[in-house]
């Protein structure tokens, strides 16, 4: 890979997850012994032929001093009245640099991000069914580029995990964090892994609260996966799942002959 890249880029972007993983209290240690060759075989040894230009739209998204965010209401949302125009100009290029957003929405300073897909609906139907997320460990299957992941953590969650093997969708979810980050000036407990379910050590019995959301009907095989959320899960734990229902027998519900509605990924 060529510059701006490093052998091991790709760690300050894990380093607090790194050390989160070496603590036996969280049973992570598994994994945390898997998750540096990992990161390098999706990061290094296998790039995205687009990594370098992705790079750069990020490293476009302007310094801002204090902003403010807000990851409770239905966009995530950041403000801040120390943007000069030509910040607002580079943060404009650099997001655009970063299409196609699809799961959101998002409202970047004064740049609205319209998402293929309106994320806030899903949470907004499932928030009320949920246990409690104070304290909890969630691991996000299929995270896109996040949005959810947001929400879990304003809904109190401790740390929250997203697996999701596009790696544009790591750039997009570190647009946001690169100012949650600058507000908050510390540490933030929400890490993007470009990973599959399949890379989650199995019987990991780690999370407190697992989501799998709009990923059931993408798997040929869906009660493997759903062996794998529930081996993800510790004791006591919760697994949410939210997917298309159809009407039918166990046959044609969960091992059907053919696609879904046409579509070649159902």
């Amino acid at each position: 890979m060529s510059a701006p890249f490093s052998e091991n880029w790709f760690l300050e972007f894990y380093d607090d997850l790194i050390e989160f993983m070496k603590d036996p209290e969280f049973n992570f240690t598994k994994w945390g012994e898997l998750l540096h060759d990992q990161l390098h075989e999706f990061y290094v040894a296998n790039p995205h032929g687009d990594m370098v230009r992705w790079k750069h739209a990020f490293d476009l998204l302007p310094q801002v001093a204090n902003p403010s965010y807000d990851i409770n209401s239905s966009a995530i949302t950041f403000s801040s009245d120390n943007l000069t125009a030509q910040d607002n100009e580079n943060l404009l290029a650099g997001l655009q640099g970063l299409i196609p957003w699809r799961k959101g929405p998002f409202q970047f300073f004064d740049t609205n991000i319209e998402t293929e897909w309106r994320s806030d609906w899903k949470w907004d139907r499932i928030e009320e069914h949920l246990a409690p997320m104070h304290g909890r460990t969630v691991l996000d299957v299929g995270c896109g580029s996040g949005y959810h992941m947001w929400r879990m953590l304003g809904a109190g969650a401790k740390r929250v995990i997203g697996v999701d093997p596009s790696k544009l969708f790591f750039w997009q979810f570190e647009a946001a964090k690169k100012y949650v980050t600058a507000a908050t000036q510390d540490s933030v407990p929400v890490h993007l892994l470009p990973f599959k379910l399949e890379d989650v050590p199995s019987k990991l019995s780690a999370f407190d609260t697992v989501f799998s959301m709009g990923v059931l009907y993408h798997r040929r095989s869906p009660l493997d996966h759903l062996t794998e959320l529930q081996q993800a899960l510790r004791p006591g734990g919760e697994v949410v799942l939210e997917t298309l229902v159809i009407e039918g027998e166990e046959g044609q519900v969960l091992v059907p002959d053919d696609r879904y509605a046409m579509m070649r990924n159902v």
